[in-house]
């Protein structure tokens, strides 16, 4: 099984971040396996970088709308496991007016899978087959939210939590 922390808008809050990574890296509260990959969906993709130089967690990461231009990509597909994920920060799909851009960009990357961020609230919904997952924000000032991915071959679970 994969274990994937999955967090966005940190905004530069390094010390939340590393709270929830230490709290999940042990197995959350009931000390299962560690992570595998931690998955930054912008606006402090940099916080995500000074942790796996820390710790040398694996960490795929995209631009949000306040991080350096060029330092991740806008827009990112991955195969975990069975699972096709697409990562986006949600910005440039107008993900606060609705997640219909988002899905469609999902889609055309045959992800069963969506993650984004950018609206600092956490959401979980289903579309047709297609799974959005906003995490929130990694920060103290906005939840201290964050998500954890569990992949075993094509199937996977979402828990989403709170510091």
């Amino acid at each position: 099984m994969m274990r994937v922390l999955v967090v966005s808008d940190s905004h530069g809050d390094f010390s939340t971040l590393r709270r929830i990574y230490e709290r999940e890296r042990k197995g959350g509260q009931d000390g299962e396996k560690t992570l595998d990959l931690l998955v930054h969906l912008g606006d402090g993709a940099l916080d995500a970088m000074l942790l796996q130089r820390m710790t040398g967690i694996r960490v795929e990461a995209v631009n949000g709308n306040n991080d350096p231009r060029g330092a991740f990509p806008d827009e990112l597909s991955l195969q975990l496991e069975g699972v096709r994920v697409y990562m986006n920060h949600g910005h440039s799909l107008g993900v606060r007016a609705g997640l219909e851009l988002l899905a469609r960009a999902a889609r055309k990357e045959n992800a069963g899978l969506a993650l984004f961020g950018h609206t600092h609230r956490e959401e979980l919904v289903e579309k047709r087959g297609l799974t959005l997952l906003n995490p929130g924000s990694a920060s103290h000032w906005g939840g201290s939210s964050y998500a954890l991915l569990e992949i075993e071959g094509k199937k996977y679970k979402i828990t989403q939590d709170r510091l």
